[in-house]
């Protein structure tokens, strides 16, 4: 069965349709100057011609709140008795950072300019010299600006149609844009525009992720945040790296945060500052990405194994008791694909045995446990910022967090050398940063964390309700007391999992599978465990496939995965 294109819902497929926010140091610094929403005076002017009937629809529509796609921001001018100074600063005044500058001079009056959209890029007006006006819209909004009034910058947001007409004999306007000329970025017909800003442009083929277009919708925010950093001179430690300890911290519900290299160094540090190590043991569950049993092997501990549910992957706790012995110190339940643990219950089995929590919450950032965020739920708790978890670094990150300082300050020295006082080494430590570009570019993350998730959540419900009736189709289950960030959507194929990549492969989606060799069964554990010792861990590893999902993609991409998973259990033989 061939699959026929679905119109997308408000994108292009390989765009991301999510708008940026400002940042509220920007809205404090920029108030918006005087804007006009009507026609310029001239009745009879080309542009009152053109653009009047669209204005009075436009004012209609901007009734009450103004659209958040375009503002104006105040230019300083700094008058002089050799001539007046204006300026525009990036951060303050744009938002963005300017990779190109062009001048538009010497319109003719009955002419105009602009006439076109751009899906990713950000510009900013300033009429330098008489006036013109602008025009912009999105998504059915209108808003009509005359620049060269007042020394303000007309700062459009991405995904916006603009136009400029009514020049002034003597108009000289400069335009700063975001990025470096990309034709791909423009939209030239004004259908086109309509076409791709109300979801009908066909839906051909679905990335499993794809970064860049988180970059699209964020990007001049981690650039600037980045030149901070370079700015800065700081490039080890500081205050970049103190601010999102105590952000991400509070984010939890925790006291403590301390940031490292990666999440295996997290949960090994924290094992390594309660003194786990040779002739301990901890118990992990047999399904999870091996760093989680890799990290009680780095320490010289032993991981036990435990068998995890069918439904959602996770540790079994039932399970847990017959695995703890004398020699048990700690156990690690993975917050597997964003879903929690049923963490009171581990409690429960764990009471009075001083057996101690590690959370492995590496694809569990913001998810909630009966009301309470992961990382706040253990004795302790270790996150990955790997760059594509749902707060992701542009490079390897880890943090540790828990409400205990002592122990916080415990694992900062051991990532710090063994040292607390520079050149004073009181025990044998390592090397594990969270430099100070990761953490601003997780700072500016944190910020849309919760909306990224929210966006998750809204797919995830979208694959549940519409795949619930095919048989040969197993749906990861979601616990009353859980409210998961989906990280990963994995879906049960038994006995034709590989049939369904392949098919979903031939129509242009990308899938992965979320693990295919179980922890018992990786050749550096060779003879460490029996084959068919873990039955459902093993089961899941022939059986799972990840479905793409992540806050970019559109309503229409994952309505195009529906059909195409729909279209294999249709054909496919019983």
């Amino acid at each position: 069965m061939a699959l026929q294109p679905v119109p997308a819902e408000d994108d292009t497929p390989a765009r991301s349709p999510v708008a940026s926010k400002r940042s509220a140091a920007r809205r404090r610094e920029t108030q918006p100057g005087p804007v006009s929403t009507a026609s310029p005076d001239a009745a009879d002017s080309p542009w009152h011609a053109r653009f009047g009937p669209l204005l009075t629809e436009a004012e209609a529509r901007l009734t009450g709140a103004e659209p958040d796609f375009v503002r104006m921001a105040d230019l300083q001018v700094i008058p002089m008795p050799n001539g007046s100074l204006s300026v525009v600063e990036v951060s303050r005044h744009l938002g963005f950072p300017v990779h190109r500058a062009y001048f538009i001079s010497d319109v003719p009056v009955s002419e105009g300019r602009g006439g076109h959209g751009h899906k990713s890029l950000r510009q900013g007006f300033i009429c330098l010299k008489g006036q013109v006006s602008l025009l912009v819209r999105r998504n059915g909004q209108t808003r009509a600006i005359r620049l060269g009034q007042t020394p303000q910058a007309a700062v459009v947001e991405r995904g916006c149609w603009r136009d400029l007409n009514d020049f002034s004999e003597d108009a000289v306007v400069l335009v700063l844009a975001s990025d470096e000329y990309d034709e791909a970025d423009y939209i030239r017909s004004r259908s086109d525009f309509e076409t791709w800003e109300t979801g009908q442009v066909p839906v051909t083929s679905v990335p499993y992720l794809d970064l860049t277009r988180q970059i699209d919708e964020i990007g001049p925010e981690i650039e600037l945040a980045m030149r901070r950093v370079v700015k800065s001179g700081r490039f080890i430690g500081g205050p970049e790296v103190t601010a999102f300890e105590q952000s991400f911290a509070s984010y939890c519900g925790t006291g403590q945060m301390v940031g490292v290299g990666n999440g295996l160094e997290a949960l090994s540090l924290m094992l390594r500052a309660w003194g786990i190590g040779a002739g301990d043991e901890v118990i992990v569950p047999a399904h999870t990405f091996i760093a989680t049993a890799l990290a009680v092997d780095a320490v010289g501990a032993t991981p036990v194994l435990v068998d995890v549910e069918p439904e959602t992957g996770l540790i079994d706790v039932d399970k847990v008791t017959a695995a703890i012995t004398s020699r048990t110190r700690a156990v690690i339940p993975v917050h597997l694909y964003g879903h929690p643990v049923d963490m009171d219950a581990l409690r429960a089995v764990l009471a009075d045995t001083g057996i101690r929590i590690l959370e492995d919450a590496a694809q569990a950032h913001g998810a909630r446990y009966r009301g309470r965020r992961c990382g706040s739920l253990g004795d302790a708790a270790a996150f990955s910022f790997y760059p594509t978890k749902n707060l992701g670094a542009v490079g390897d990150g880890g943090g540790i967090v828990t409400g205990r300082a002592d122990w916080a300050q415990a694992a900062r020295r051991l990532a710090n050398y063994g040292a607390t006082e520079r050149y004073h080494h009181e025990v044998v430590g390592t090397n594990s940063r969270l430099d100070p570009v990761q953490a601003a570019v997780l700072s500016v993350k944190l910020g849309h964390l919760d909306r990224w998730n929210a966006r998750r959540r809204e797919l995830a419900d979208l694959y549940l309700s519409s795949l619930a009736d095919l048989d040969g189709l197993e749906l990861p289950a979601v616990r009353a007391w859980a409210e998961p960030v989906w990280h990963v959507f994995p879906v049960r194929a038994p006995g034709r999992r590989d049939a369904l990549l392949r098919h979903l492969e031939e129509c242009g989606i990308g899938v992965n599978i979320h693990y295919p060799v179980a922890v018992h069964r990786q050749s550096c554990y060779a003879g460490r465990w029996r084959d068919g010792a873990f039955p459902v861990a093993e089961g899941l590893a022939a059986s799972l496939l990840s479905l793409p999902l992540d806050p970019t993609h559109s309503e229409a991409e994952i309505r195009f995965v529906i059909a195409a998973v729909r279209s294999f259990f249709d054909e496919a033989p019983r």
